[in-house]
């Protein structure tokens, strides 16, 4: 049944809310609009002609197992119409699940493959939903610090995960030659010179941590900056930050300067193309062994832990 233009609260494209509102009121009324355009959304990939469904499924994250080293991820597969009712569910997938954890958010890789014509439709409507999750993203961040934040989600939204409120819905129009699935766990990494540390350490000297006096906090970084300019010559610096392991797609244009585009995959990517599409899907993490690497040179080491900030120093003569 078609909703009523007056059972909203933004209508005619606006994104102004009755300055009477409480905060609370602000994010249900949001809340209230983002649901009901995502209804629409799913009347109309229900109705689209569908080339190609897939959607794979991940087992939940329990409480408490955040932390825990992942070993191994089994992962699902479902195509056709069950895969299109799976994905429409997963892009209002808002709200905790009953044993998972809070820290770990839902995710479903896959896609759904319209063709090019359906842009028309589907483009305003997601273009719609994603405004009204910058909107929504935007009275959270308002209220302050983080305590304030999580104070009124849960007392407007019970149960509602933010982040997965954030997600924008992917479209993707064009000559969309490929799709291949696959999994990121690999460190973010960051070469450093000398200077470029010391001056990131002279910053930190200006934001001190709780619990920690400003006098203390001033002589520890200092004594990282001692350590950073003892370091011989020759030895490298590098940022190695852990990244969580989650589904990742690399796309292949037939129409963009760029022809290869890595996006993450938390949720099913809506293609509007005519171009033949090879689709590779997920498989179980991880993909293969790792081969421990033979050609580093030199040892390296942890040198700052709370910046993971390695040094790799310059080996010996015969030691290569």
């Amino acid at each position: 049944m078609k909703r009523k233009e007056n059972d909203l609260f933004l209508t005619d494209g606006s994104d102004e809310l009755p300055a009477t509102f409480t905060a609370v009121a602000r994010l249900r009324a949001l809340m209230h609009e983002l649901e009901a355009a995502l209804a629409d959304l799913a009347v109309e990939l229900k109705q689209a002609p569908l080339k190609l469904a897939r959607v794979h499924p991940l087992p939940g994250v329990a409480a408490g197992c955040e932390e825990d080293p992942i070993e191994r991820i089994e992962v699902d597969t479902q195509e056709g119409e069950a895969a299109c009712v799976a994905a429409i569910a997963a892009f209002g997938e808002h709200t905790l699940r009953p044993g998972c954890s809070t820290k770990s958010t839902f995710r479903l890789p896959g896609l759904l493959h319209y063709p090019a014509e359906s842009a028309v439709v589907l483009t305003p409507l997601i273009a719609r939903i994603n405004r009204l999750k910058v909107l929504f993203q935007e009275e959270v961040q308002q209220a302050g610090e983080r305590d304030d934040k999580f104070q009124l989600v849960h007392q407007a939204l019970p149960g509602t995960i933010t982040l997965q409120v954030y997600r924008q819905l992917p479209l993707y129009c064009g000559e969309l030659l490929a799709i291949g699935f696959t999994w990121a766990d690999k460190q973010a990494i960051r070469k450093l010179s000398r200077q470029e540390v010391i001056a990131m350490l002279e910053r930190s000297k200006g934001y001190v941590p709780a619990l920690i006096g400003k006098e203390e906090w001033i002589g520890r970084v200092e004594r990282e900056i001692v350590d950073v300019r003892r370091l011989p010559p020759g030895a490298e610096l590098r940022i190695r930050r852990p990244v969580k392991t989650h589904p990742m797609a690399n796309l292949r244009w037939g129409d963009r300067e760029s022809a290869k585009q890595q996006v993450k995959a938390s949720l099913p990517l809506i293609v509007c193309s005519d171009a033949p599409l090879k689709a590779k899907p997920l498989g179980h993490y991880p993909n293969k062994p790792r081969q421990p690497r033979n050609d580093r040179r030199g040892a390296e080491r942890l040198l700052i832990e709370r910046l993971h900030l390695y040094v790799r120093d310059e080996p010996r003569q015969g030691d290569e």
